[in-house]
């Protein structure tokens, strides 16, 4: 009893120092977005602004290019998601359903995009959105993030599409149902979870993505609030209160999309883990 109890502490122990350690960036970034620039660099530091002040916020959405920012994020990442979702899906049914030879190959090839870093696809990347003349345009950063998306989604969604009984789609047959049938009507209900905590993935990626969106765009017209907090840091100064406004912003749609599909998340990521 006394050896559960330990266990029991240790681990809530081990747990706390975790979340205080993911946290305290969190509110770090938040309190130095409510202070003055004279109470950002007192010493010794405030930890609280007194008085708090919304002035970094103001300036970010009022003078700054913020809301430019926010749509083209919001673009991009919807855009590619939706795109990746609707070829991923049945692409991720396709290889769990059908094996002959030549699915194998290509299913080792698609998840050995995964392996590749991304650091290794800037250039060639590059290259081919200048020649099709999309650098600089949301065009061109939805069709460089589509081809991760979808390797994510495939990968994901293939073995919980596997783990569906064939009963089940034998049934689905006898109803006259075809291969599309079965997709729409049999296996996306009962891998709704799974979905959805792939799309949030991919969505995901494409909001926290950095490097493309650094590489492939150069103005205000394309660019996304990741190159916008960025660009808070010059050569001659930090913005540190406008940075932190903008990043705290930043933080609450994927924060809201987060808890909306919380229960998903956990059913999704938990899913096929234990076998009844």
């Amino acid at each position: 009893m006394k050896k559960r109890k330990i266990i029991n502490g240790t681990v809530i122990l081990l747990l706390s120092v975790c979340a205080i350690v993911t946290i305290f960036p969190i509110l770090w970034i938040l309190i130095t977005s409510l202070k003055t620039d004279v109470q950002m660099f007192a010493i010794p530091p405030d930890l609280l602004p007194r008085p708090a002040t919304l002035k970094h916020y103001q300036e970010v959405i009022v003078e700054g290019n913020f809301l430019r920012y926010l749509c083209n994020s919001i673009v991009v990442a919807l855009v590619s998601c939706g795109i990746s979702m609707a070829v991923g899906i049945p692409a991720a049914y396709g290889f769990a359903k059908f094996s002959s030879r030549s699915i194998k190959p290509v299913f080792g090839a698609v998840t050995a995009v995964r392996m590749v870093p991304q650091v290794a696809m800037v250039i060639p990347f590059f290259m081919i959105m200048r020649n099709l003349k999309l650098s600089d345009t949301v065009a061109g950063l939805i069709l460089t993030y589509i081809p991760f998306e979808l390797t994510l989604i495939i990968w994901m969604l293939k073995n919980f599409f596997a783990q569906i009984p064939k009963e089940v789609e034998e049934a689905a047959e006898l109803d006259g149902l075809g291969v599309w049938g079965t997709l729409i009507k049999v296996a996306v209900p009962l891998s709704k979870s799974s979905i959805g905590v792939a799309g949030l993935m991919a969505f995901l990626f494409s909001w926290n993505e950095f490097m493309f969106a650094l590489s492939l765009t150069s103005t205000a017209r394309a660019q996304t609030l990741t190159i916008g907090i960025a660009g808070y840091v010059t050569s001659f100064q930090t913005f540190w209160g406008a940075m932190s406004a903008t990043g705290i912003l930043f933080m609450i749609p994927a924060f809201i999309l987060t808890i909306i599909f919380q229960k998903d998340l956990v059913k999704g990521l938990t899913a096929g883990a234990v076998k009844g």
